[in-house]
């Protein structure tokens, strides 16, 4: 009773990295793009999401703890909302604050990896 839009895969014709399902959703809800933010735990819903040119916050596993996810456009990355201690109000406070440019989750975000050249 307290999600305004509950779609599932069955829902939709095409499935994921198709952005088809994000922008169902967005549609019923009334909301733009950037008002948008996808949690996802793998590289094909991260590409779904940005192929609906929403923000996308990454919760992995540890199967995908090493996938570059911000080098594919995520805007965050953590192992789980919980155990970062993510509230709503650190994703929806920047972008109320600060706009659709806003960073989100600072200091409780993954920091990016950087490989060495070998």
């Amino acid at each position: 009773s307290q999600l305004d839009v509950c779609i599932l895969g069955d829902d939709v014709s095409t499935k994921k990295p198709d952005p088809l399902i994000y922008n169902v959703a967005r549609e019923r809800l009334g909301l733009d793009p950037e008002q948008c933010v996808v949690v996802e735990d793998s590289l094909i819903g991260l590409q779904a999401a940005k192929g609906a040119n929403m923000k996308c916050i990454i919760t992995y596993t540890s199967g995908t703890v090493d996938v570059d996810f911000y080098g594919e456009g995520a805007q965050a990355k953590v192992p789980d909302l919980a155990s970062a201690g993510v509230e709503l109000s650190d994703i929806f406070g920047p972008l109320r604050e600060q706009g659709p440019n806003a960073e989100l989750l600072v200091g409780k975000k993954d920091a990016p990896v950087t490989v060495s050249p070998a």
